[in-house]
């Protein structure tokens, strides 16, 4: 695939269709973090929140164990697809493996964090420091591709036309 600033107009079109598709499954799960996990502490989830919910007897480990496989398998190809188009983005090399890896490095350690927050209340850092950075990598690489999608193009052809005229 070439760099996505010279793509074609469907691919740019496939792809910006996935990545918005991918962000909205974003929001919706973080949505859904905000109401199941909500307690009495207002507007706000937090900590003690998310650890109630895996913390003690509400959660059974044959549930987070289901939770984990139905997670980790649903979430490859999804981490795949984002971080493909990325890695044709035009950033450095060594930024471009930072992003497209952290997502696959993070989110194990998030679901690790929800078995070892069942056992031991402490651990749910370990889940939101998880969870924050894989969604933060898949948010970088999914405003980096759209932005040299779009973006950086136009203003290329806004620069010819000013240079030219």
């Amino acid at each position: 695939m070439k760099p996505l600033t010279e793509l074609r107009p469907e691919l740019k079109a496939l792809n910006t269709a996935a990545l918005l598709y991918a962000l909205l499954g974003i929001l919706m799960a973080l949505s859904y973090i905000d109401v199941s996990h909500s307690g009495t502490s207002g507007y706000m989830v937090t900590p003690h929140d998310i650890a109630h919910a895996y913390y003690g007897p509400g959660m059974s480990d044959a549930t987070l164990i289901g939770l984990a496989h139905i997670h980790l398998l649903a979430l490859l190809p999804i981490f795949w697809i984002i971080g493909f188009i990325f890695v044709h983005s035009r950033i450095s090399t060594k930024w471009r493996i930072f992003w497209c890896v952290l997502p696959f490095v993070m989110f194990p350690i998030d679901v690790a964090g929800w078995f070892l927050t069942h056992h031991i209340e402490g651990f749910v850092y370990q889940t939101i420091i998880g969870g924050f950075l894989f969604i933060l990598s898949l948010v970088v690489m999914i405003f980096v591709s759209l932005y040299e999608m779009w973006v950086v193009p136009f203003k290329r052809n806004r620069q010819k036309k000013a240079s030219a005229g």
